[in-house]
This record gives structure tokens, C-alpha cells and sequence, in this order.
């Protein structure tokens, strides 16, 4: 069973459990999976959500580091 299957809805999920499948995630190398891509998107708009203004430009360039 993927992190998916555990999570049908990633947008109801917490904010620790997104970051808890990251870490997961990444510390296994599946960092080029799909399911990589859905957490690191939810996670991303997550934050936009929270901060405005000049406090998203380093969000920003976290972002684009990623991709």
C-alpha cells in the first residue's frame, strides 16, 4: 500500500502527516514518484496559504529548487 492509498485525500491530511511522507519519501530515494510530487504540491500550497506578502519569496525559491 502506497502513502496514497493511506491518504485518499491529501488535502484533509495534517500538516505533520504531509511532512512525515516527504521525509519518507525522500529518505527511500522515491523522490521522482508521483506520489512525491502530490505531497510536495499540497505541502507547497499549504504554506502559500499561510504566508503572504514578501514572507512567500523564499518559499518561492525553495520551490524552484525543486523543480
Amino acid at each position: 500500500m502506497s502513502l496514497i492509498d493511506a491518504l485518499p485525500d491529501v488535502s484533509s491530511a495534517s500538516d505533520f502527516t504531509l511532512l512525515e511522507g516527504l521525509y519518507q519519501l525522500t529518505v527511500t530515494g522515491h523522490t521522482d514518484a508521483w506520489e512525491f510530487e502530490k505531497l510536495n504540491n499540497a505541502v507547497y500550497e499549504r504554506l502559500m496559504s499561510t504566508y503572504s506578502g514578501s514572507e512567500t519569496a523564499g518559499v518561492h525559491a525553495v520551490h524552484s529548487l525543486m523543480d
